[in-house]
């Protein structure tokens, strides 16, 4: 190798190793522009990962954030892009089963409060966040066992309460509501 090409090299090596000094430092501000306020002293836990239980349910969760408070309880953070700063029931059982798996995996505490924060996906406005209160275990497994239940079709599905959770909805060409209201 010539010298023309070991310095080319080195010049090469020192950029990839900028750009990622520059990619850790944006990551890891983007992750505190993301803290709610009530999290300020905590420490970051977890960070996008897999939790999994077997018992008394099969489930899966993967979390945004996790923190652990100075007291060592750890509390849930769920990241949301909208248009409107708003949690939806269905934040607050994900949160839910993420507590439950957490708790069963890995055997420590999580708080009965969870976040939600909020970022606009046209980035106008500041983040927000708002604390959620988590559903109780019994909660989640009669949820999970109604789910069975209508899959396997031995009771009828309800709809939702609100006409404008159907807009999203991957069961939208099989449901009669609209067929109903008319």
């Amino acid at each position: 190798m010539t010298w023309c090409a070991m310095y080319v090299l080195a010049g090469f090596v020192a950029f990839v190793l900028w750009l990622a000094r520059l990619w850790m430092g944006r990551h890891r501000s983007g992750e505190r522009a993301s803290r709610p306020r009530g999290l300020v002293g905590a420490e970051l836990a977890y960070m996008e990962r897999l939790f999994r239980m077997r018992h008394p349910l099969r489930l899966v969760a993967r979390v945004d954030r996790v923190y652990r408070r100075a007291n060592g309880m750890l509390v849930l953070v769920e990241l949301k892009t909208r248009l409107a700063a708003r949690v939806h029931e269905t934040d607050r059982i994900q949160l839910s089963v993420q507590k439950l798996v957490i708790e069963a995996q890995t055997g420590e505490v999580v708080e009965p409060q969870a976040f939600v924060s909020f970022a606009s996906p046209t980035g106008r406005h500041a983040r927000s966040s708002q604390s959620v209160k988590l559903l109780g275990v019994e909660e989640i497994v009669a949820l999970v066992r109604r789910r069975e239940a209508i899959l396997e079709g031995r009771i009828e599905p309800t709809y939702a309460r609100s006409p404008n959770a159907c807009s999203g909805c991957a069961f939208r060409s099989e449901c009669d509501r609209l067929s109903v209201r008319r």
